[in-house]
């Protein structure tokens, strides 16, 4: 477990008092993480029958609201509980969730029998059980649910790059090796950044000098600020930034950084190097509508005549229709985003909800995006489904 900066940093190089215009740099005392717990579920590569770089995942140790934090956070919250179906709990009830290329995990305290009644009524089908875990899968957009005693594990091939709930679950039961037991480098920065409100981990990223790094970047909370604390760790010990090149590096570029970021500490200690950074919180009672997301269990069923896709709303929270669209996707057009309303005549959209979209005239569409948006420039794709298209040879 690693603590505050004066306990990461002891013995080691620290910045010296502020300097700068924009930026200054002086000592930050960030409140302690605590013990990285979350990365039982997380597989090593070795254990798996392939694996591509890098290795990346979000942990949260906190899904409650914090409106008066960071955008950045605020982001990364919103998006994280959009992503996910919903299995009746509500996120906001979490105790912690872990999100990676193989799939998310959530931790809370649940009845599996109700978690299990809102998976079957929203339209997955058991396929069987798995280490304790009751399975079930749907094939609208491929996902798979294992709900067990105090945990639920969730795939989807529309949201992780290389879905594997039986790696999850076997490294979580510990019937497979982990990814920190098998590396040193990993352990090391897990180790350091430990468990946190919010953490992202890539393990394929630069620093702000260039330096290939693994990088873990945390969220923090006192009564009075919010701490954004990023650790490096160098992949080639002989090409280990001094304090001096990351403040330089820092200053041409705030680097992932949160927007609200001006006072930096630099640390670094053997092949780890820390930055913190305080900001203070504001005093927003209340998420932005473009992050006021919703947890939704989407499904999508299709028909040859006539051709059209109907989305349906399965379970979760009520949604405002005006901010719902839908974007055929063209594989001629690859990226862009286009808004068609989806229930024009409605003002709230609950479960049992559907809408049809017409594809008569529309036979080069390859997907079907349902938007959520708030009128602006801001959207963000809730749910997406390939169209499964009949051609005449």
């Amino acid at each position: 477990m690693a603590g505050s900066l004066s306990i990461l940093t002891a013995g080691c190089l620290s910045s010296l008092p502020p300097l700068g215009d924009d930026q200054r740099y002086g000592r930050l005392d960030a409140p302690p993480a605590s013990d990285p717990t979350y990365r039982k579920w997380l597989p090593a590569p070795s254990s798996l029958d392939r694996f591509d770089e890098p290795y990346h995942f979000v942990a949260l140790d906190s899904t409650t609201r914090r409106p008066d934090a960071p955008e950045k956070f605020v982001t990364g919250q919103a998006h994280l509980k959009a992503s996910l179906d919903y299995f009746g709990i509500g996120f906001e009830n979490y105790d912690r969730v872990v999100s990676s290329r193989f799939g998310t995990v959530i931790e809370a305290s649940f009845e599996p029998s109700a978690v299990i009644e809102t998976v079957v009524d929203s339209g997955y089908e058991r396929t069987g059980e798995y280490r304790d875990f009751t399975v079930f899968a749907r094939s609208d957009t491929v996902r798979r649910v294992a709900v067990g005693d105090d945990a639920i594990v969730w795939t989807s091939a529309y949201r992780h790059a290389a879905p594997n709930l039986d790696a999850i679950i076997d490294a979580g039961t510990g019937h497979r090796l982990r990814y920190h037991e098998e590396n040193r480098a990993f352990d090391r920065l897990i180790t350091a950044a430990g468990s946190n409100p919010y953490l992202g981990v890539n393990t394929a990223i630069h620093d702000p000098t260039g330096r290939p790094v693994l990088m873990a970047d945390a969220f923090r909370f006192d009564e009075d600020a919010a701490y954004q604390v990023v650790f490096y760790y160098y992949r080639q010990p002989d090409n280990v930034a001094t304090r001096e090149a990351l403040e330089r590096g820092l200053r041409e570029e705030d680097y992932r950084f949160t927007s609200e970021a001006e006072t930096f500490d630099v640390a670094v200690d053997d092949r780890l190097a820390t930055v913190e950074t305080r900001i203070p919180l504001d005093d927003t009672d209340e998420l932005p509508p473009e992050y006021d997301l919703p947890q939704v269990t989407w499904g999508l069923t299709q028909e040859d005549e006539p051709a059209r896709a109907t989305v349906r709303h399965e379970a979760g929270e009520s949604v405002p229709a005006n901010r719902l669209f839908y974007d055929l996707e063209y594989q001629s057009a690859p990226g862009g985003i286009d808004k068609h309303p989806l229930w024009p005549e409605q003002r709230s959209i609950d479960r049992g909800s559907t809408a049809t979209v017409d594809l008569k005239d529309r036979p080069e569409a390859r997907g079907l995006n349902l938007v959520y948006s708030t009128g602006d420039v801001r959207f963000h794709v809730l749910f997406g489904a390939d169209l499964q298209r009949t051609t005449d040879d």
